[in-house]
């Protein structure tokens, strides 16, 4: 005998299923961006990602050898559904522990703006596909700010960026979550 499931959308029971369909819904529905194929979360990157407890001065360091911690989008992944409003209790621990901390990750300018040379801010997204505001996952959009003069050109080919990460929801003129995440940018390629 299955065990049946409620899969609940929006705080709307949507249908009730087996549990080996639940799989086959989500492909139909496809809920949220999808990594690139050929892309998966490793434990070795989880790992890079959560910063092990060390002596401050030993920590100092280590950040003056081996620059900005990498990170990935699967480390800032929280499960948050599309268009949903962030709730404090929904962050986990590992991404909190990122709050400050010089980091470096790979992503792609949202097509949102509507200026192609001296780019000073943009929402960098976890993949091209993945939408900004209505239908987006908050935790797939990081609000970035070049520092300084430091400033950009438009591009649709994938950014990395480097600088200060903070945790700042931000609500959309919708009443949802649009952005979890925002960096001070003093890098990007």
């Amino acid at each position: 005998m299955g065990t049946s499931l409620a899969m609940i959308f929006n705080n709307r029971l949507l249908i009730s299923v087996s549990a080996g369909g639940i799989a086959a819904i989500a492909a139909v529905f496809g809920f949220g961006c999808r990594p690139n194929a050929g892309s998966a979360t490793t434990l070795a990157a989880l790992a890079e990602a959560t910063p092990v407890k060390h002596d401050q001065s030993v920590v100092a360091a280590s950040l003056a050898e081996s620059g900005p911690l990498k990170i990935t989008w699967e480390a800032l992944d929280i499960g948050m559904a599309p268009d949903s409003l962030f709730e404090p209790w929904m962050m986990t621990t590992r991404v909190k522990s990122l709050e400050g901390k010089q980091v470096r990750i790979v992503g792609y300018m949202s097509g949102a703006i509507f200026q192609k040379d001296h780019v000073r801010e943009f929402p960098l997204l976890r993949e091209k596909e993945c939408p900004f505001g209505p239908g987006g996952q908050a935790h797939h959009v990081i609000e970035v700010e070049l520092q300084g003069k430091l400033r950009t050109s438009f591009t649709t080919e994938p950014v990395v960026v480097e600088g200060i990460f903070s945790i700042q929801p931000r609500t959309g003129p919708n009443g949802n979550t649009w952005s979890l995440y925002r960096l001070e940018a003093t890098k990007i390629e």
